[in-house]
């Protein structure tokens, strides 16, 4: 599950570069294109109207045969002349079109290459557009993947990431792709920024030596492994996910842009963040890899239901410099419900941001 979801996004990311390879220049020549097909379909369709209302008044004797085909001319000659002048206006655009594009012809500029720019905006490389401002920087969208270890605890408020719990603290980890939109809070000089996204997570816990757990009813305990060789016994839980935080940047750089003063977010920076997430858990696995007692190897995997609540809540705070970013996140509420009979419910996690890409 965790493989096929990572790959979708992968899909995705891989779709949109793709998509970013059309160049500054090609919309201009598109969006060229397009006026200059509206100019004419709708000067066309007006002249149609006119010519339309003239074989009526032919119809109804109103004007002759030879009248008629005079206004015809008129009439076509009258929007050819109003398409030509606004296909004209038009040129300009097309123009600077054509001298951008010979100019990355023989500059070897416009590729995809040039828009990917390491340690932009904290990110470990931006996909970014050139013709961007430092003030438009000040709002950002940008994909995040990170990677925690994770531990369970036995109370909402302990902090206890070393705990001895019934899963494996080195072992178990914890993994969030989210997809975050970032803006600027107060006046262009502010530094403070709010944060909010929509992600998925996967939490896997590893339980410890010979443990697996045992399904009897809606309820689950842990057991014992007699069935075998034990290689791996894990649980995972699947949540979406919206997160929210507010970061601080603790060593602000500035800039001047069209007279005006700013936070200059195109520069690494030192940064503090808080923040809150919920999630909504969709899915629940247990799984057992062994080898039998014949040697054949095994793999397990149950859909557990009602073991895990539905809903998450918790808070998460971090620190980071440029493109490195070390979290703690904590659920305030239990990851387990009354079902499974364990002693530590509650999440708790330490990672880094591994892949921070800047749209």
């Amino acid at each position: 599950m965790k493989t096929k979801i990572v790959l979708f996004f992968t899909f995705l990311l891989a779709f949109y570069a793709h998509a970013q390879e059309k160049s500054y220049t090609d919309v201009q020549i598109r969006d060229y294109s397009k006026k200059i097909d509206s100019i004419i379909v709708s000067e066309r369709a007006k002249m149609n109207n006119e010519l339309d209302a003239l074989d009526k008044s032919f119809k109804e004797n109103k004007v002759s045969a030879e009248e008629k085909q005079r206004q015809r001319t008129e009439v076509a000659e009258k929007y050819e002349q109003i398409i030509n002048e606004k296909v004209d206006d038009q040129k300009s655009n097309l123009e600077e079109a054509t001298k951008e594009l010979v100019k990355n012809s023989v500059m070897g500029k416009g590729k995809m290459s040039d828009r990917i720019v390491f340690a932009q905006n904290n990110a470990l490389f931006s996909v970014k557009d050139p013709k961007r401002t430092k003030k438009e920087l000040l709002t950002t969208v940008d994909l995040n993947i990170s990677l925690a270890l994770s531990n369970l605890t036995n109370s909402a408020t302990s902090l206890n990431i070393a705990n001895d719990s019934e899963v494996k603290f080195g072992s178990s980890t914890s993994w969030d792709l989210e997809y975050r939109y970032s803006h600027q809070l107060g006046n262009l000089t502010s530094p403070m920024f709010y944060r909010i996204g929509l992600g998925f997570r996967g939490s896997t816990f590893r339980l410890a030596d010979s443990q697996v757990f045992v399904k009897d009813g809606d309820q689950i305990f842990l057991s014992d492994f007699t069935k075998g060789y034990l290689k791996k016994s894990r649980f995972t839980n699947y949540y979406l996910t919206i997160p929210v935080d507010f970061v601080m940047v603790l060593n602000p750089k500035y800039t001047t842009e069209n007279n005006e003063k700013m936070l200059d977010n195109s520069k690494g920076s030192f940064r503090v963040s808080a923040g809150f997430y919920g999630g909504y858990r969709f899915l629940s696995q247990n799984e057992i890899i062994y080898k039998n007692l014949e040697g054949n190897k095994v793999r397990d995997t149950e859909n557990f239901k009602d073991v895990a609540n539905n809903f998450l809540f918790g808070g998460k705070i971090s620190i980071g410099y440029r493109t490195l970013t070390l979290y703690v996140k904590k659920d305030f509420t239990p990851i387990f419900n009354e079902n499974a009979k364990i002693n530590n419910k509650y999440g708790i996690q330490i990672g880094l941001e591994l892949l921070y890409i800047n749209f």
